[in-house]
């Protein structure tokens, strides 16, 4: 089964530099056996996004708190999504936000599938960005706006911008219409 995993970094730079190698280490001993795909940090440095390979979740949670950065307390938050890699997109049914400290962690499960109208016609609107297509998973995922810009480092009211757009291309009013559409507009076949 295919993950996709976010690690949010805390901590300061030099605390993750005395850990890096070994974390780097660790990665590329997984790569060898399979169970890492692919991924790498974020241009900022305050996490990294892997595509994993694991027998089930709780598998690939073993493998994640394996993970010298997990050892030494500087992962902050883990975002855990089984991912549909014959179809490029995750099964938000999947999605699970690990967050934790001093060895503890909590668990809560997010999104319920919704379900998917019948495809609209491609050519009634234009195609999400790549942008866009982030900061509605984003939305999906639960963050607010707020949450959103700080991890962009935008202003609030660039993100409310980014949202009018997708509204208006996806032909919906309010955030909790956000994931049938996406569903719809995701399954209406391109010409």
């Amino acid at each position: 089964m295919a993950f996709v995993v976010e690690l949010v970094f805390r901590g300061n730079e030099t605390d993750r530099l005395s850990f890096g190698e070994a974390h780097r280490t660790y990665w590329k001993r997984m790569a060898a056996h399979g169970i890492l795909l692919g991924g790498g940090p974020w241009r900022d440095g305050s996490g990294e996004l892997l595509v994993c390979e694991a027998r089930d979740r709780r598998a690939l949670l073993r493998v994640l708190y394996a993970d010298p950065y997990a050892q030494a307390h500087l992962i902050g938050e883990v975002r855990v999504r089984e991912w549909n890699a014959t179809m490029g997109q995750a099964v938000l049914a999947g999605l699970e936000r690990t967050t934790g400290g001093a060895g503890t962690h909590e668990r809560i499960r997010l999104g319920v599938p919704a379900p998917v109208a019948p495809p609209a016609p491609p050519s009634t609107r234009e195609g999400l960005t790549a942008h866009e297509r982030r900061i509605a998973t984003m939305m999906l995922d639960g963050l607010t706006n707020r949450q959103i810009a700080d991890s962009f480092t935008v202003s609030t009211r660039a993100v409310e911008l980014h949202i009018t757009r997708i509204y208006r291309k996806l032909d919906i009013r309010r955030r909790a219409q956000l994931a049938a559409a996406i569903g719809r507009f995701e399954a209406a076949p391109a010409f």
